[in-house]
């Protein structure tokens, strides 16, 4: 990076700032400093039960939904790869794809053992309507685990973020191809960790379709939480991405530059920070975060999905986030903000539920998927 602001920074700054102003139909308001985020510590809800086959893992990353014109919801959640299914409360689920009575996947990695992007991983983060109205599209979390000649099973892992297409409901996907990338290439070795580009969540406000996610560029020294956008009539196509590096939305999604926004969780720990999710509050009408730090799990507000408000945690971690090993210590990862009202995930209100990963915390890293209401208040 390195580069010095210009003139014309700034104004493709002020340009995406009276964009956002559209979302929903009206202004986003400054982030709140008087709002209570309240998740209950006692109303725990068990959406998949531990032990159930197929679902071992789920949820991986955020979860999507749609509701349907009858009230009731299709619901798109990652377990390694995208699982389908209905339900008419975000609560009783139905598989859209079984095999012998399991539910198996409607989008898989497509291959282990290959060079494909996603050859490892192929997990859903956000699903909306394409610029048709028909057709729907996916924007998901992929790994790959070849190094050099090395296929490994867990770490290290290189991520990137793809994108795929539906033409029946949701039910099938086809892929599109690689929509972004961290900026440093994946290497012939890396160290047993995970880095690229990771755990995206999409919303679309201004002509846009806004994704965030983390990077990391293990070359670059260079992590955090990214934004990137691309214009909603491209339906997000490869090549139409660009990143948000130093002020201005400029560096390809492949390979380009980026500067993380500015988020402070646990200043003790700033590194920790990750699976970020999004969504629009029409109670703040502004923007709201959910996303896991070492303290457990934050939220933050903003008025433009580039200044936000310091992290405030909402479900405490029970262990230091930074200690946690899958296997052995209590963890509840992959927030995503449901308001049961709403069209999409991608809109939220003054109640709702966190669905979150809790940890079987059982020897095995096997985690099953929870939710608890929350609710928002601002002070007089």
């Amino acid at each position: 990076m390195g580069r010095s602001p210009s003139a014309g920074v700034a104004q493709d700054v002020v340009l995406l700032l009276l964009a956002l102003a559209g979302c929903g139909g009206q202004s986003p308001k400054p982030a709140h400093h008087d709002l209570s985020f309240t998740v209950s510590l006692a109303d725990e809800q068990n959406v998949i039960p531990p032990g159930s086959p197929g679902l071992l893992f789920v949820p991986d990353e955020h979860l999507s939904y749609l509701r349907q014109p009858d009230g009731s919801y299709k619901m798109w959640v990652s377990g390694g790869g995208t699982l389908g299914f209905t339900t008419p409360d975000m609560l009783r689920l139905t598989s859209m794809k079984t095999a012998n009575g399991v539910p198996t996947t409607v989008l898989a990695p497509s291959g282990p053992g290959s060079t494909a992007f996603d050859a490892d991983y192929a997990g859903a983060g956000s699903v909306f309507p394409a610029a048709n109205g028909t057709d729907l599209l996916m924007i998901y979390h992929a790994e790959n685990h070849l190094f050099g000649s090395t296929h490994y099973p867990g770490t290290p892992f290189y991520a990137s973020i793809g994108l795929a297409r539906s033409t029946d409901g949701g039910v099938s996907w086809q892929r599109e191809g690689r929509i972004l990338s961290g900026h440093d290439p994946q290497q012939p070795s890396q160290p047993a960790t995970g880095a690229g580009a990771l755990t995206p969540s999409a919303i679309e406000t201004g002509g846009y379709i806004y994704v965030l996610f983390r990077e990391i560029d293990l070359q670059s020294k260079t992590q955090g939480l990214a934004i990137a956008r691309a214009p909603v009539a491209s339906d997000g196509a490869p090549g139409s991405w660009q990143k948000l590096d130093e002020g201005s939305f400029s560096t390809p999604g492949l390979g380009g530059e980026f500067t993380p926004l500015q988020l402070v969780l646990d200043p003790s720990d700033e590194g920790d920070m990750r699976q970020p999710f999004v969504s629009f509050n029409s109670y703040l009408q502004a923007f709201l975060l959910t996303i896991v730090g070492n303290g457990g799990i934050y939220f933050s507000t903003s008025p433009d999905l580039l200044t936000w408000s310091a992290g405030q945690i909402v479900l405490p971690a029970l262990v230091a986030d930074g200690t946690v090993t899958p296997t052995t210590a209590p963890y509840n990862w992959y927030p995503t903000l449901v308001s049961l009202d709403q069209a999409s995930e991608t809109t939220t209100d003054q109640t709702g539920y966190l669905y979150y990963a809790k940890g079987a915390n059982d020897g095995t890293p096997h985690h099953i998927m929870y939710r608890r209401p929350f609710s928002l208040t601002l002070s007089p």
